[in-house]
Parts: structure tokens; C-alpha cells; sequence
């Protein structure tokens, strides 16, 4: 069986409609960029249990450098004293003595608790549903957002930013096979490239001996990419040179004479499914500011506001939507995300369109929240026996959260108050599309709308930079 089928079926089948199927088990690596965090941890972990087990096998191949090194010195010797009977007593003692030794040397078990350690750790590597919706992530972010996939791989994700080490060919290989399996030729071709190009650059034969793939399974799916572009003359050629390393690949023996009638008798290609086009619509889309009604101004219209007034912008009077600048400082935030990172849960019933996790906080659970949620009900003129709950949200890999898409609430919401505890380096503006209003992340700011007939959608675009926080809260 081809190897891309098999790695596809294995890691990459996960994508149906472009969203990703919630299984089993995760340890949410992907959809909370505070699961990472345990993540850097782990690795930490790994590489110092490496380091531990070299100076392990060091320690042991010292000993047998020097058992190596009396030996040969005792054979050099010997061979100019063969008339010196009695320095055969040195090499009966020697080989009764130290070799029952070097033996016991070869016998050793080496490395036992970092082995133990190591079978440990594994336990906590990411699962495969942790490493399909890492995969879904790059999907939606290349996709929505329109990356070039070199510059991907250079670590630019726009024309002057660069924050990170150049990839390998692993990482674009799986892409390329990811595309493959959502018959996005194009794509595919162009992460197929990238990996055979850095399997050529920087592959040494020491690495290449430890990879899971090879050079003929980036041949193999080179092949299948060229083939769904229709450039079977491209196809044939990555055909003849994997036939020319393995000349009794069964699989491409029959794919030469395909490709050849290919040529001659081509067929209508189909084009990919197209995913993630509404989010693509308005995350790239520029929204021009409306002019005329909408002041910014600070307002003192309660006791509260009147000893600290707040800087309000009306973005929007049907409905209305504004945004508090300061609402909240650095300390509140700090604590909001201190005692909600032991609640941040998946939530199952979102996951298909949700990259994050969500802790939900009660007013009794600590004093900030109680807090926090007198000041926005202050604020927003909300009877104070309402909604005792803040919900904060963490994001992850092209995180995003879009609440209203999967379906209406069962809860009719008059309003919403959503408050940004970070900064987005780049992406997560919250997008009203029917009122042509886009809001960027700005720390500390509180962004409230009304919803009284249950008819305002808003979207989050996904995180493309940085590590993101918001609090929502329900109004009603």
C-alpha cells in the first residue's frame, strides 16, 4: 500500500467539511496556547532525559575504551616477549581476571531509569487528535488568511515578521499530504516541493536513518499531486526517477502506463472543495469606520464611572456597540487568568468551531470576578440579581470563536459584554459582517453590543500571532 495512503488514513482523517471531528482524547495542545505551555515542558523534560541517558552509554563506552586499551597494550607486548615464559602468567591473569569483566560490561543493561522515564513521558505526548486539529489549524490559517507557503516555512507570517526557526521537510511533507487528502492539488504540490527541497539541503544520512519516511514515499506523493494538477508529464517524471531507486515498485509500475494514456486522453480535473470561505470573506475584508452620529467620549453616568470615568466609542447605534477603553488594569487581568487556568475545559458541543478553552468563574469564586461582573452590569444598566458568570477564554492555534454559527442560543441573550485581557499580535478582530464593523484587540478594553431580537452574528477571525485572552459575559 502506498505510503501516503497509509499515513493519511492514519493522521489526516480527521478533516470532514473542512472542520475538525472532536475524538476521544486530546490534551488540548492545539486549542489552548496555555496547554502549550506544558507542552515546552515536556520537551524540556525529554531532552534533559536524553542528556541523562548520553552521559549513561559516555560513562559505560569510557570503560570499554580503556578495556579496549589493556588489551591491545597486553597483545603488543606479547608479541615481543613470546620467549618470556613467565610474562604468560600476566596474560593467564589477565584473561582469567578482566575478561569475565569486559564481558559483564557487554551484558549491561544501560540506562534503565531513563528508559523508564522515557516510556513515562510518552504518556503525555501530544495524541493524534492533538496533532489532526494542529493540522486543521495551519489549514485555516493558510486558507483564511492566504499565506504563502514558502514564507511559512521561513517563519514570516507577514511581509517584515519572522518568529520562527526555518521548518524541515517533516513538516512540510505532512502538509502536502494533508492537502493531498483534500484533493488541494496546488497546495499540496507546493508543500511537497518545499519538503523535497529541504530534504535535499538539510537532511544528513545520520537523520535520514532515524525518519519514519524516505525519499521514494516524497516521490510517491509527488506523483499523486502532479497527476490531480494534470501535469502527468511532471508526474511521470518523479514516476521514472522513484522507479529508478526501486525498479519493482509494484504501485508505480502500474501508474506508468495510467500517467502515459493520462497524457495522451486527459480528463476534467475537479477543483477542491472551497472551506473556510465565509471567515476568509471577513477577516480579509477592510471595514470603512462609519462617520456623522458616533462620538468617543468619556462617561461618568454611574457612581462607579463618576470616580473613575471611562473613554466610550460608539462603533455602531443599530445596534448598539461600543467600546470601553481601560476597563479593566494589568492586576485584574493577571488574576482572571490565574484562577481560571484550573477551569479551562474543552467545550464539546463548540469544538468544531472553537480553537480554545473556556473556564467558566462564578461571583463567588474569587473577589475580582464579583467585581468584574458588578462593573460591567454597573455599566450596562443590567439588573444586578442577572448573570452571576464570566466565561474566559484561551485560544490556541488559529484560535477562534464564533458562538453564534453552530446554532441559536437556548438562552435569549439581550447583550454581550467581551472583554480583551491580551493583545492579538495579528488577527482575532471580532467581526460584525451584516453591520460592517471589524474590532481589534486592544488589552483592558470592553467591547459590549446589544442582541435584543437575537439577531447580531459576530466572528473572531483566527489568532495568527501572539497568545490571546478574552472574557465574555452574558447579558440578559
Amino acid at each position: 500500500m502506498l505510503f501516503l495512503f497509509v499515513v493519511v488514513t492514519a493522521c489526516l482523517g480527521f478533516l470532514v467539511k473542512g472542520e475538525v471531528v472532536s475524538a476521544a482524547e486530546s490534551y488540548d495542545f492545539a486549542i489552548s496556547s496555555e496547554s502549550q505551555l506544558s507542552l515546552l515542558k515536556l520537551k524540556e523534560t525529554q531532552v534533559n532525559n536524553l542528556q541523562s541517558y548520553k552521559k549513561v552509554l559516555k560513562k559505560h563506552l569510557q570503560k570499554i575504551r580503556r578495556a579496549i586499551k589493556q588489551s591491545e597494550e597486553l597483545l603488543k607486548s606479547t608479541k615481543t616477549s613470546t620467549r618470556n615464559l613467565i610474562y604468560g602468567y600476566k596474560v593467564l591473569r589477565h584473561l582469567h581476571n578482566d575478561w569475565p569483566q569486559y564481558f559483564r560490561l557487554l551484558k549491561k543493561d544501560l540506562g534503565l531509569e531513563q528508559i523508564a522515564a522515557s516510556q513515562e513521558l510518552l504518556t503525555q505526548q501530544p495524541t493524534s487528535v492533538d496533532f489532526e486539529e494542529s493540522m486543521g489549524a495551519m489549514h485555516r490559517l493558510q486558507t483564511v488568511y492566504n499565506l504563502d507557503s514558502y514564507a511559512m516555512t521561513e517563519g514570516f507570517i507577514d511581509d517584515k515578521d519572522r518568529n520562527i526557526k526555518n521548518w524541515s521537510a517533516d513538516e512540510c511533507l505532512m502538509l502536502g499530504l494533508m492537502y493531498l487528502f483534500l484533493k488541494d492539488y496546488n497546495q499540496s504540490e507546493n508543500w511537497l516541493e518545499l519538503a523535497l527541497y529541504h530534504y535535499d539541503d538539510n537532511l544528513s544520512p545520520e537523520v535520514l536513518k532515524i525518519k519514519l519516511w524516505n525519499y521514494p514515499n516524497l516521490l510517491e506523493s509527488l506523483v499523486e499531486a502532479n497527476k490531480g494538477l494534470g501535469r502527468y508529464m511532471e508526474a511521470k517524471k518523479y514516476a521514472n526517477e522513484l522507479l529508478s531507486i526501486n525498479p519493482n515498485h509494484t504501485y508505480m509500475l502500474t501508474q506508468l502506463p495510467k500517467l502515459k494514456h493520462l497524457q495522451s486522453n486527459p480528463i476534467k480535473l475537479t477543483k477542491p472543495k472551497k472551506v473556510f470561505q465565509l471567515q476568509k470573506e471577513i477577516c480579509s475584508k477592510r471595514y470603512r469606520r462609519k462617520s456623522g452620529v458616533l462620538v468617543c467620549r468619556y462617561v461618568d453616568w454611574t457612581p462607579y464611572l463618576k470616580l473613575a470615568p471611562l473613554k466610550m466609542e460608539e462603533l455602531s447605534m443599530k445596534p448598539h456597540i461600543s467600546i470601553f477603553y481601560g476597563f479593566l488594569g494589568q492586576k485584574d487581568i493577571e488574576v482572571l487568568k490565574n484562577i481560571s487556568r484550573p477551569k479551562l475545559q474543552r467545550v464539546e458541543h463548540i469544538s468544531g468551531n472553537c480553537s480554545c478553552k473556556i473556564g467558566n468563574l462564578s461571583s463567588s469564586s474569587h473577589d475580582v470576578v464579583r467585581k468584574v461582573n458588578e462593573l460591567i452590569l454597573d455599566i450596562t444598566g443590567f439588573p444586578s440579581k442577572g448573570n452571576q458568570m464570566l466565561e474566559v477564554i484561551n485560544y490556541g492555534i488559529a484560535g477562534n470563536y464564533n458562538p453564534e454559527d453552530t446554532a441559536k442560543p437556548k438562552i435569549h441573550n439581550k447583550a454581550n459584554a467581551f472583554i480583551f485581557l491580551e493583545n492579538a499580535g495579528k488577527g482575532g478582530e471580532i467581526v460584525f459582517p451584516s453591520h460592517h464593523l471589524k474590532v481589534r484587540p486592544r488589552k483592558g478594553s470592553m467591547l459590549v453590543w446589544e442582541n435584543l431580537k437575537n439577531s447580531v452574528i459576530y466572528h473572531q477571525c483566527p489568532i495568527l500571532k501572539g497568545n490571546m485572552w478574552v472574557a465574555n459575559k452574558v447579558l440578559n
